[in-house]
């Protein structure tokens, strides 16, 4: 799994000037609200910046996620110029801005500081699906406590220009998950609507482990293939389906852009100005977040102190938000306390600002920002912006923790651009015909087919290379270079990769024994060799035998030993195994991949490698 994969939006506040000794300084602070304006205030501040009728200060954390940031920021500082007291102290709330799936994988893992810091005092996640995930353990569980309170609600939207909204009939036509799935990708699409200049129907979504809009994507666009509710999908099926992980697949892969953020995903199209319909024709993202753009809402800096701001101008080419009948999620934000000790100053605070913000003017800052009210209304949210007011009563629906967190991680498989050598048995038992297999094939032919089948499946800019082993291929050794380790969308010889690949599985032959050991341990040293960072760095070894090599001597002992010693946690390295039918010697090629961290594949039926292949490429 690459490092870094989750990075902290929050940045630490400016260094403030310090006011000499005895000098009062009237200051004029003006907020920018979402909806326009401002609000003043004077404040008298003493030597050391603090507020004269306000000696003592407690501050309260609460931590959010990018797509509520903004409005939440804004409801902080309109709370913090009003210099509320509790217990004879001024409360001071200070927003974090941090990928609401890190925090729940945190407080579900127990949340040390010494991994993770300071816990927050308060969690308001954009979605209830990320409290789930955090309750997936009893730590998370412990460290969540009971459901908070619903303060805001968002519907996930499929955001499109007007223009090419309109071209499809909106608003009385809906764009539904249906439709993007059917539609992704599709090369004449717009051509065939009278808009050739718009080329092909391209997606945009947010990564589903920072972004709840992105992770309904996933699931309603799962749902949608597998013909079955959202709310009905399992954990099971996210790791071991087939048709699951096809869904998935196709949806990554057909995507214009996947956004790290949401407010990323609006960033981007928005840079793109005038010319935005021909990059994108649907965006997933929250009702917010559409409304934002449309506004030119001036949001805070993700992770900024309270009196930071920045900001897009409106979007050049409005968006309009589709309610998708097949599917719609409302996300609703929880106000969750996490373990603040009873009557503690941060307890009260915290209960203080709870009130603040489910009073009129905490509402009225929030919905400011495109935020719907717990009652999911917001008569901000108008038809002219492309949305709607009062949405339709949809139940709350919430998948269990580990179904979150697992379709997350096969997402992530699948997501993630990998560095990958694929080392292919072609001994002479490779060239038995498979019993079950109607096409009379032989081991190699199925294994080459369903080779040829998955590499379409890499991303093009995916490192794959592949190798052949039995024995004495090159001089004595055992094995031999087909296609070196590179990008798909770079040639090889003038040839495109991907094509050099297929026809390089399709061009090897069955003889020979089968130098397992001497293979495993010269690729694993090759893509080390060849190590990419922030990457899976894999080879992929499939065999159906056990090693037999007569040249060499190396032992599976002495195998297992020099792979402990070469692998470096700080560069991981893999070798994924696939035993290959029933003559495949498992428990060899269990320790080869437990030696390097990794998982083996039995694959007893060699009609089945395919779903075999999809599986071992996809698991984080």
């Amino acid at each position: 799994m690459a490092a870094n994969r989750h990075r902290s939006r929050h940045r630490p506040a400016p260094a403030r000037s310090v006011v000499p000794a005895k000098i009062l300084i009237s200051a004029l602070v003006v907020a920018l609200l979402a909806g326009g304006g401002y609000v003043a205030s004077t404040r008298l501040l003493n030597a050391d910046g603090a507020s004269s009728d306000c000696p003592d200060t407690v501050t309260l954390t609460v931590r959010t996620g990018p797509a509520v940031s903004g409005p939440l920021t804004q409801a902080a500082t309109g709370y913090n110029e009003a210099r509320h007291q509790v217990l004879g102290k001024c409360v001071r709330v200070k927003i974090e801005t941090v990928d609401s799936g890190q925090t729940a994988l945190a407080l579900a893992s127990g949340w040390t500081e010494e991994k993770y810091g300071v816990a927050p005092d308060v969690w308001l996640p954009e979605s209830m699906s990320w409290v789930a995930m955090a309750r997936m353990t009893e730590a998370g569980a412990r460290n969540v406590g009971t459901d908070g309170t619903i303060v805001a609600s968002s519907p996930v939207v499929l955001a499109m220009p007007r223009p090419m909204a309109e071209a499809l009939g909106w608003p009385d036509r809906q764009l539904s998950w249906a439709d993007v799935r059917a539609n992704e990708n599709a090369a004449d699409f717009w051509s065939g609507r009278g808009h050739p200049e718009w080329g092909g129907f391209k997606v945009g979504f947010a990564n589903p482990e920072t972004s709840s809009a992105g992770l309904a994507a996933v699931l309603n666009v799962v749902a949608s293939t597998v013909g079955q509710p959202s709310s009905s999908l399992t954990q099971a099926q996210f790791s071991d389906d087939l048709a699951t992980k096809g869904a998935i697949l196709s949806f990554e892969r057909g995507a214009e852009l996947v956004a790290e953020t949401d407010p990323d995903l609006v960033s981007a199209y928005a840079g793109w100005g005038k010319d935005a319909p021909t990059h994108m024709s649907a965006l997933v993202l929250p009702e917010s977040l559409v409304y934002q753009a449309n506004v030119g809402t001036l949001a805070p800096a993700a992770g900024g102190d309270d009196d930071e701001t920045t900001g897009l101008p409106p979007a050049a080419v409005p968006l309009v938000a589709a309610y998708p009948t097949d599917g719609l999620v409302v996300d609703e934000a929880p106000y969750q306390p996490l373990a603040l000790p009873v009557g503690s100053e941060r307890a009260a605070a915290a209960a203080d600002f709870l009130t603040a913000l489910t009073g009129p003017e905490g509402q009225a800052a929030l919905n400011a920002g495109g935020l719907r009210s717990p009652d999911r209304t917001n008569a901000k949210l108008t038809q002219e912006l492309g949305l709607v007011p009062a949405l339709r009563t949809e139940p709350r629906s919430v998948l269990d923790g580990k179904t979150i967190d697992q379709a997350r991680r096969t997402f992530l498989g699948i997501h993630q651009r990998g560095n990958t050598l694929a080392v292919f048995d072609t001994s002479g038992s490779m060239s038995l015909l498979v019993p079950t297999d109607s096409q009379h094939r032989t081991r190699l032919r199925i294994a080459a087919d369903a080779a040829e089948a998955a590499i379409p499946l890499f991303a093009k800019d995916s490192q794959l290379g592949l190798w052949q082993f039995s024995t004495n291929l090159n001089g004595t050794k055992p094995y031999r270079e087909l296609v070196p380790i590179g990008p798909l969308n770079e040639p090889v010889n003038g040839v495109p990769r991907d094509q050099a690949l297929i026809t390089a599985v399709n061009a090897m032959k069955a003889k020979g024994d089968t130098g397992l050991y001497a293979t495993a341990l010269a690729a694993y040293q090759e893509l080390t060799a060849h190590y990419q960072p922030d990457r899976p760095n894999q080879v992929v070894l499939l065999t159906d035998g056990r090693n037999d090599d007569p040249t060499s001597a190396l032992t599976l002992p002495q195998l297992i030993q020099k792979l402990k010693a070469l692998y470096d946690p700080k560069k991981p390295v893999e070798i994924i195994t696939i035993g290959y039918g029933a003559d495949a010697d498992q428990d060899a090629l269990r320790q080869i991949a437990e030696a390097t961290g990794s998982r083996s594949y039995p694959a007893q039926d060699p009609s089945n490698i395919f779903q075999v292949m999809v599986s071992a490429l996809t698991d984080r």
